[in-house]
């Protein structure tokens, strides 16, 4: 992976239209229990789809998925799972919420990705760069367009999300850090 030019080449999983966020991405009960660990979250990533799934992704691949993927509440737990994994997302289409919450966790997307399934089969070598909108298929030789990722987000992917970028800002501007003066009260 190219961090600098947001390059990511890895397998892929293809999935479907109307992928929710709970049930679907990730079992609800992680989310109303508030479960943020990644190591007991990735066990369980895309489990609603196929039970199988999380032992066949490995860090670095991708989820191709069409319409309305991570519909529903925006929980974050499946987010959290895939960004510690490294996982990109090429997609139709995903709602604002969810799409601002996967690039706020690290997760890199690219939406309006057309011809998913004559694109990829499971397990083709894809690269994609997101600074472009280039995605490469390796196993079938290919090669498509879809709207690249824009440079502020990609920034934000880049660093490893919002948390990231705060934490990397306050270290170049330690006058910004407020003291901190223990648990709040």
């Amino acid at each position: 992976m190219h961090k600098e030019a947001l390059i990511r080449r890895g397998r892929c999983h293809v999935l479907g239209d109307d992928i929710p966020l709970d049930e679907g991405i990730m079992p609800f009960s992680f989310a109303i229990n508030r479960i943020t660990d990644p190591a007991q979250l990735i066990p369980h990533l895309f489990c609603g789809v196929d039970s199988s799934l999380a032992a066949k992704i490995k860090p670095g691949d991708f989820v191709l998925a069409g319409k309305n993927f991570a519909s529903g509440k925006a929980h974050m737990q499946g987010f959290i799972a895939m960004a510690s994994l490294g996982l990109s997302v090429l997609c139709e289409s995903m709602p604002y919420k969810a799409h601002r919450g996967a690039i706020a966790k690290g997760v890199a997307i690219l939406t309006g990705f057309t011809d998913l399934r004559s694109f990829a089969q499971d397990h083709d070598d894809i690269e994609v760069n997101f600074m472009d909108g280039t995605i490469q298929n390796h196993t079938q030789g290919t090669q498509t367009l879809a709207p690249a990722l824009s440079p502020i987000l990609s920034q934000l992917v880049r660093v490893g999300g919002l948390q990231s970028a705060l934490k990397l800002h306050l270290e170049l501007h330690p006058e910004m850090k407020l003291p901190y003066s223990g648990s709040p009260a």
